[in-house]
Parts: C-alpha cells; sequence; structure tokens
C-alpha cells in the first residue's frame, strides 16, 4: 500500500472528484478525513473508506468559515496526530454571460473557490512546516488556464488557484513540503451537469481520472517534483 498510514483531508469529499479521491487514497492505506457541507453524504464516504479497512472521520464543514476550518483541521489532528496530504477540492461553479452575472454568485464562487483554499491551506500549513513534509493538492480547472464565454466568474477564481498555488510551493519547499494542481477538462459530476444539461456524461471524464493523477502526484519519490497537470478529453 503505497499511503499506509498517512493521513488526508479531501475537501469537496462527498461526491464526485472528492469522493474519488478519498476512496482511492483510502485503498492505498491513507487514513481520511472527509470535508463537506452535506453531512448525509460525507459520512457515506466514511464508511466506504471504513469498509476499505482504513479510519475515516466525516467533518461537516463550510470551507469558506475559517472557524470551521479551524476547528476541523483540529479535530483531523486530535483524531490521527499529523496531515500528510490536504486535497482542495470544494468548489462552486455557475455559468452566465458578463452582463448577467450577480454580484451573490461571484462572492460565492470566490469564497468557496478562492477563499477555501487559502483558509484550509493556511490551516494545514502551519502543521506541515513542523513535519518537515506534506503535499498539498489544488484541484483547479481547464478554466483556470483558459477563459471561456460564461465562465467569467468561475475562470477568475481557477485562475487564482493558479497563482496561490504556484506561491505556495515556492514557499513550501523550504520545509520539503510540495503543492500540486490539477486542471481538469470537462468531467462528469454533479455540478457540471447543473452548469451543462443534457450533455451524455458517459463522454466526459470521470471523477477516477482524476483521482488517479492525483494518487500519482502523491506516490512520487521524494525527490520528484510536479507542480502542475492538466487533464484533457480526448477528442472521440
Amino acid at each position: 500500500m503505497r499511503l499506509k498510514d498517512q493521513v488526508g483531508i479531501i475537501t469537496g469529499g462527498g461526491r464526485g472528484i472528492g469522493r474519488a479521491i478519498a476512496l482511492t487514497f483510502a485503498k492505498e492505506g491513507a487514513h481520511i478525513a472527509v470535508v463537506a457541507r452535506t453531512e448525509s453524504e460525507i459520512e457515506a464516504v466514511a464508511r466506504q473508506i471504513g469498509d476499505l479497512g482504513a479510519r475515516a472521520i466525516a467533518i461537516k464543514t463550510d470551507v469558506s468559515q475559517e472557524n470551521q476550518v479551524e476547528a476541523m483541521v483540529q479535530k483531523v489532528m486530535d483524531e490521527f496526530g499529523r496531515i500528510d496530504i490536504l486535497v482542495n477540492n470544494a468548489g462552486f461553479a455557475k455559468h452566465m454571460h458578463i452582463q448577467e452575472i450577480q454580484t451573490d454568485i461571484w462572492d460565492l464562487t470566490m469564497n468557496v473557490n478562492l477563499r477555501g483554499i487559502m483558509l484550509c491551506t493556511l490551516a494545514v500549513f502551519k502543521n506541515m512546516i513542523k513535519q518537515r513534509n506534506g503535499h498539498i493538492i489544488n484541484i483547479s480547472s481547464g478554466s483556470g488556464k483558459r477563459g471561456f464565454a460564461m465562465y467569467g466568474t468561475y475562470a477568475t477564481s481557477k485562475f487564482g488557484v493558479m497563482g496561490f498555488t504556484e506561491s505556495l510551493a515556492a514557499e513550501g519547499r523550504q520545509y520539503s513540503i510540495k503543492a500540486s494542481v490539477i486542471c481538469p477538462g470537462p468531467v462528469a459530476t454533479r455540478m457540471r451537469a447543473g452548469n451543462h444539461p443534457g450533455e451524455d456524461p458517459a463522454k466526459l471524464m470521470q471523477p477516477q481520472d482524476i483521482a488517479d493523477v492525483a494518487l500519482f502526484l502523491v506516490t512520487q519519490p521524494g525527490r520528484v517534483y510536479i507542480g502542475e497537470v492538466v487533464v484533457s478529453l480526448f477528442p472521440s
């Protein structure tokens, strides 16, 4: 098992890409804190992880709220005593034309997609500094590399993820902390379906495809650093 007894926090872990990453890491022996706002979903994932023989805790958390994030990280430290991996996967998207952008949607998108990553990283980073070890993976998007029509709000947040990850990687290096970003193309998730009704999910990448990339990143030797992975849908 390549992640035996390592401890990971997966935000947005109740479904989609986050759920796939949580289960994939658990199959490799990691103990997982499954984090999201929907308690029933994260509890179901935690039970599945337990069935795999790994330890798991489900922690209901709004990643945009500093007090909730601090409490979540403290619970993980109390339960496991360390944090080896953080996957900042929680996200929000509602696509609209520029002239239709609503300030409440803009604020929600930035709070979840950017503020949430910042808060979770700050809370975990100080523990990783003490350990002088750790790996933080931020989930950006193909829209973090290129803007598209109706993606003004979402792309802005995901471009921000790219810059934050690069700065994090530069600062973490002295503490042997790695920071990587994954930029997925279209993936069959509920969030994607909500913005693209009528799309055939069978023609998209699947959450497991991204989970496999995350596992690849965290199982590389210490001497290897991969800062960015772009995962595209192969045209059929």
